[in-house]
């Protein structure tokens, strides 16, 4: 039987998932630069808190589902999955990072394994760490 997953073990889980996210996607960067992706100024911070905090939000999603819902944790694995693809998106679609800065062709090898990466351990690991 599964335990009940209460609101502070979904954020902590979260919090484990964003913060594992973070470590990977800086390694990443790292193994990208060394592959000739070009890394923006000041990005090793952008890393963290974009690897951070959609994270914590998705564990209130998560908790919310699982509390009101009967089948939350499915709804779940289907709306993490849709949305990781779905953040991809901008990953082969932006020419400019908000700050102004245009990015080259090398963005994608830099940007699209990150969200594979936040959208696995957000989408896998937050149900598996708030038990």
């Amino acid at each position: 039987m599964e335990t009940q997953t209460t609101f502070l073990k979904a954020l902590k889980a979260a919090g484990i998932a964003g913060l594992i996210g973070a470590g990977a996607n800086n390694i990443w960067s790292l193994v990208a630069n060394g592959l000739g992706a070009t890394i923006p100024p000041g990005f090793t911070f952008a890393i963290v808190m974009s690897s951070l905090f959609p994270v914590l939000i998705g564990g209130v999603i998560y908790f919310l589902l699982v509390k009101y819902m009967a089948k939350g944790k499915l709804v779940w694995y289907i709306v993490g999955v849709a949305f990781s693809l779905l953040s991809l998106f901008p990953v082969f679609n932006t020419p400019q990072l908000p700050d102004g800065t245009v990015l080259d062709s090398t963005f994608p090898l830099l940007a699209g394994p990150m969200h594979i990466i936040s959208g696995f351990l957000a989408t896998w690991g937050i149900p598996k760490w708030s038990k």
